[in-house]
Parts: C-alpha cells; sequence; structure tokens
C-alpha cells in the first residue's frame, strides 16, 4: 500500500476534486458521510418529541398562519420529523417520509433558504411528489447548520395553496431556525462532555477521535507508520429489536463490544460510534493485506457464534470498513471515511470493504449513471414493457407484470439490474414505481375497454410503501381508470417485508382492504418466507425462476415445488411460476398443479404496442 493510497487529502482538496469531476447534486450533498456522522451524532433520529422543540414548531405555525411547520431532520434515505405542528392521520403517526417526498433535502443540500411560492411551477421540486401526495405547494425552509458546516436538517413551514412568502415571514422563520440550531448544538455538547458511551462503557466518538488525532500526531511526516480506523456495522439490526425488545437488544451490543475488546491488539482502542455501529482506532495499519485480515478478524468475532436471546440462538453478521491514513489527517476524518467505507459494504453486500475501493473508472460510471438517471422519465427515455402471466392448461394470458424499461442517449440500453438498485439508492425509485403503476393502470383500462379481462401485476419499492398515505394514492389511480381494485396486483419483494416497519404494515393492510391483491415476489429464496404468509396479507406467491430452471434436474426442487402448492392450496394463495423457458418446464408444473406461469417460453416483456390481446368471449 504506497503512501498514495494511505494518505486521505485534506476535506478542502477532497471538496475541490469532486466538485472538477462530478456534478454537484442533493444526492451526493444529502448522503456525504461526514454530514450523515454528524447527523447520526446528535442522537435525535427515531427520538419522542421534545417540548422546547414543539414550541418552535407552534410558533411559526402561529406566526406566519401557515397549517404546518416542522424541525426535519434528513438522513441518507429519509426525513424525519423531530417535531412536527399540524400533520395529522399517518404523517403524524411515522413523522417520516421517503425523500422523494422531501423539499427539506434540497435546504440541506445547498446549505442555504428554500422559499417557494408555488411548487407546481418550481423547476427545483415540480417532479417531487409531495406536492401530489401530501399537498405541500408552498414551502419556506431555513437549513439547520451546525458550527462544524454540516447542515443536518431543516426548519420549514408548509402550506396546501400559492403564497408569497414576504421579508417577516423569513425574519421570523430565520430566527426560529436560529434557536432550533441553538437547541441542537446544546444536545451535542451535552452529548460530548462524557468520553464513554453510557451503555457498553467503551469510548465514545469524541474519545475514538481523540486517540486518532494522538497517534496521528506521533507518527510524523517521515514514519513509514500508518494509522488506521475500522467501523463494524450490525446487518439489519433492527430485527432483534423488534423481535426480542430493546432490552435484548442492549445486552447483545454489550456482547458485542466485549467481543470486539477481547479480539484487537492491547495497543488498539475500542469505540461504540452510536446505534449498531463500532469502530476500532489503532497504528501501524501500513500494511495493507495485514489490516484487512485483520478487519475480517473482527467481523468474524461478532459473526461466528450467535448470540443467546431468551433461550434462542440468534445470529448477527456485520458489515465492515477500513480506512488508512497517515501525518496530517485528522481522528475525526479518519472515523469518518471509516464509516462511509461501512456503508458501502453494507449497500453491496460487502463484507469488508476500504476507502479506496470505489475510485476512478467504477465512481465515474456511477456518476454517469446517476446524472443520467435524473429526469429520465420526463425526457421520455422510459416505457414500460408487459409480460404475460398465462393459464399455464390453456396458453392463455390472464394477466400481464408490468416492468420498467430504460434507453439512455448517452448510455444506451441500461439493464434493469442496474438501474433499478442505483435509482433506490439515489430515491429516483419511488418516482419510478409511481409512474410504472400509473402507466400500467391506464394500460389496463385501454385493454378492458377492448374486451380482454386481465389483471395487472406491479412492482412496489420499500420507499414507495413508505409513504404513509399510499393506499389513497393507489385508490385514486384506480377511480381515474375505472379499475375494479381486484384488477390490480401489487409485487413485493422480501426485502419489504424484512424492514417491516408499521407504516409499511399499515399501508399493505389498507391496500389490501381496497380489494388490491398483493404478491411475494422471489418465493423460496429467502430465509423467513414461509413466516411471511402468516404475517402478512398476502394473496399470490411467485416462485423464483431458479427453482424452475433445475427442475428437470433436480428432484429436490420438484419436491419444494409440490410443498410450495400443496401450501398455497391450503392457504388459498395463487401461485405463479417465473421463468419458464421451455416446454418441458411447463409440462412439468403443469402436472405438479401449478395453473399460472410466465416465461420467454411464452413472450418476453414487450412495449405495450406489440402485445396482442384477445377480447373477452362471447356468451
Amino acid at each position: 500500500m504506497d503512501q498514495k493510497t494511505r494518505t486521505l487529502p485534506h476535506p478542502t482538496a477532497i471538496g475541490e476534486e469532486r466538485r472538477a469531476r462530478e456534478p454537484a447534486t442533493p444526492y451526493d450533498a444529502v448522503r456525504d458521510g461526514a454530514r450523515l456522522a454528524a447527523l447520526h451524532d446528535l442522537g435525535l433520529l427515531d427520538t419522542e418529541a421534545e417540548q422546547d422543540l414543539d414550541r418552535y414548531t407552534r410558533l411559526a405555525t402561529d406566526l406566519l398562519g401557515v397549517p404546518v411547520s416542522l424541525v426535519s431532520l434528513v438522513d441518507a434515505d429519509r426525513q424525519f420529523f423531530k417535531s412536527q405542528h399540524g400533520l395529522e392521520g399517518d404523517l403524524a403517526d411515522f413523522r417520516q417520509t421517503p425523500l422523494s417526498h422531501s423539499f427539506c433535502q434540497h435546504a440541506v443540500a445547498s446549505r442555504q433558504p428554500l422559499i417557494i411560492s408555488d411548487a407546481r411551477e418550481h423547476p427545483l421540486v415540480a417532479d417531487n411528489l409531495a406536492i401530489r401526495d401530501l399537498g405541500v405547494i408552498a414551502y419556506a425552509g431555513m437549513p439547520l447548520v451546525l458550527s462544524d458546516g454540516h447542515a443536518v436538517g431543516a426548519f420549514c413551514a408548509i402550506d396546501g395553496v400559492p403564497r408569497e412568502w414576504n421579508e417577516r415571514d423569513v425574519r421570523i422563520l430565520g430566527d426560529l431556525a436560529a434557536a432550533v440550531t441553538a437547541h441542537l448544538e446544546l444536545r451535542r455538547s451535552q452529548a460530548e462532555q462524557g468520553l464513554h458511551d453510557r451503555l457498553t462503557g467503551l469510548a465514545n466518538r469524541a474519545l475514538l477521535c481523540a486517540q486518532a488525532d494522538q497517534l496521528l500526531h506521533a507518527v510524523g511526516g517521515q514514519q513509514p507508520v500508518s494509522v488506521g480506523a475500522i467501523c463494524i456495522g450490525l446487518d439489519d439490526f433492527r430485527l432483534v429489536n423488534d423481535a426480542y425488545g430493546a432490552a435484548a437488544a442492549d445486552l447483545v451490543l454489550k456482547e458485542v463490544g466485549e467481543r470486539l475488546s477481547a479480539a484487537v491488539r492491547g495497543r488498539d482502542l475500542v469505540g461504540r460510534l452510536g446505534g449498531d455501529v463500532f469502530a476500532v482506532v489503532g497504528g501501524e495499519m501500513d500494511d495493507e493485506s495485514a489490516a484487512m485480515r485483520f478487519a475480517g478478524r473482527l467481523r468474524d468475532t461478532v459473526s461466528r457464534v450467535a448470540f443467546e436471546i431468551d433461550g434462542q440462538r440468534v445470529g448477527v453478521s456485520a458489515s465492515v470498513g477500513l480506512a488508512v491514513a497517515g501525518h496530517g489527517t485528522s481522528g475525526s476524518d479518519l472515523l469518518t471515511a471509516a464509516d462511509a467505507a461501512m456503508r458501502r459494504a453494507k449497500s453491496s453486500a460487502g463484507a469488508v470493504r476500504t476507502t479506496c475501493e470505489e475510485t476512478g473508472d467504477v465512481a465515474a460510471a456511477q456518476l454517469r449513471l446517476r446524472a443520467a438517471l435524473t429526469g429520465a422519465i420526463s425526457r421520455g427515455e422510459m416505457h414500460v414493457a408487459y409480460q404475460p402471466i398465462v393459464d399455464l392448461q390453456s396458453g392463455v394470458p390472464t394477466g400481464f407484470e408490468a416492468l420498467a424499461r430504460w434507453t439512455s442517449p448517452q448510455l444506451g440500453a441500461v439493464s434493469p439490474a442496474v438501474f433499478i438498485p442505483a435509482a433506490e439508492r439515489t430515491g429516483d425509485i419511488a418516482r419510478i414505481g409511481d409512474w410504472v403503476l400509473r402507466s400500467a393502470c391506464a394500460q389496463l383500462a385501454h385493454w378492458r375497454r377492448d374486451g380482454a379481462e386481465l389483471t395487472m401485476s406491479v412492482n412496489v419499492a420499500p420507499l414507495q410503501l413508505a409513504v404513509p398515505n399510499l393506499a389513497k394514492v393507489v385508490a385514486s389511480i384506480l377511480d381515474e381508470h375505472g379499475l375494479p381494485a381486484s384488477a390490480l396486483v401489487l409485487e413485493l419483494t422480501e426485502g419489504v417485508l424484512i424492514e417491516g416497519a408499521a407504516v409499511q404494515v399499515r399501508n399493505l393492510q389498507s391496500i389490501r382492504e381496497l380489494g388490491v391483491r398483493i404478491s411475494l415476489d422471489d418465493f423460496g429464496t429467502g430465509y423467513s418466507a414461509l413466516g411471511y404468509l402468516k404475517r402478512f396479507p398476502i394473496d399470490q406467491v411467485k416462485i423464483d425462476r431458479s427453482f424452475v430452471e433445475t427442475l428437470e434436474a433436480d428432484p429436490r426442487d420438484v419436491a419444494f415445488v409440490r410443498v410450495i402448492l400443496g401450501l398455497a392450496d391450503s392457504l388459498g394463495l395463487q401461485v405463479v411460476a417465473e421463468g419458464i423457458e421451455n416446454p418441458r418446464q411447463h409440462r412439468l408444473l403443469e402436472q405438479l398443479g401449478c395453473r399460472h406461469g410466465q416465461g420467454y417460453l411464452f413472450s418476453p416483456p414487450r412495449p405495450a404496442a406489440e402485445v396482442v390481446v384477445a377480447p373477452r368471449p362471447a356468451h
């Protein structure tokens, strides 16, 4: 590992380099690792309302004469309302929306006030889903910028009708935002006064930074010794809290701390950055391969042996990020870089990542993809393709699955396997999913008017399901096109159900109450799929293509499909087999009693203009 690879540049140099090689976007600024670390250090996400902050939002609504005001903390993929006045229903209960429904992200990204009289005519937010789903028309937001320069959120006032904000309005909002910022600074100061984490007794971020600074100062300019930071983040740890309660989760966190303390070298310092993220700071990490092996051992220390909770053995996995720096880098920079590498490991299913892996051509390609994806719908680059779901006995289509397809003028035809994950990371997936749902329902209404009694299956992303009033949106789309709710099937992946947040569960129940059917996609590939059939309002399961493609060669897959069909029959669920590519697979599935299927044997996904549908036979 050479000195260029090991040394982190000064933050100013990083900023200048990034500005020179990539476009400035709200996404990049909101996802900045240092900004997110500053936000998470406050410890305010997902906490209860506070009377002091509620006074400010109440004052804003009274003084400005607006129906809603918020203290909004902007996380990587959502905004959380630490304080709100005027929200109702699910929004008031869950106090958050995805960034697809956030104006505050733009105030945070620019660190400047954002004043909008009519959002429908403002180029920055005209396509924001908050306009349609939440009725946000007029918006005035002040960024909450801490003394270190990081904007962690916004104080905003919202109206449901166009409004001209005058100088007095802006001044009042600015004064209230300054008061809220002072409150946040006080909270941070109080948290940093102690040097140890209250739960585990380990070093906190302040002490870890101080230790890193001391090691970096001792390194000196010429010595070939590097200081390293390793961040260890527990994967999906919220599930432990949901399943066993906060007290049990705290016991697991304590044991993780004990395991790490026993596994490090005598000169290393172990700490907890907050939540489910731990860190180790130490010197003599100039050998990259040795540092990576050490980071891997720490991950194994956490993951290899299950934890015992209420007499049950529970496995917990971890993702690890490594950052190494020489003289001239601050301890805070080092921890921030390690934390960012750990979060990349989580998002890409990589066990251990370093700060220098996502660079050069790969990073440039990702930036080009993100830039091209923004606005692809409005430029007419996307279309919906339709793949038939057929009755396996007759071969006649009973419905279609709607699938997003993208052809970029710069990048050419982009695979959904590439642009869908990218859209999930940027938050564009909510807008794409909404557009596909509307387009598919419009197409279905056209086919049904011609006499074809078909259904339409549409995939729903986790970010869509996090919108509190999704059921109302679905109902309005059905009403707009005169479709019965039973004609629509919303497909979910197991990942959506793993999240299992209260707002998602309530949305599923509300959608089901409309009469819309819920389908569990890729059934059989997850660890807990059977449990979901009991816990969630599922109407249909789709057997994953991985079982269908080996059906002829592997008797175990035949047995597995037979079990699924028997279970579905006893629960009254419809089954669709995916990925049918040859007549033998078709024949086997039909013999096993599977009634519906889809795959290239019948048709690849095609644009609506190339799809031929038969009208309902006359009686």
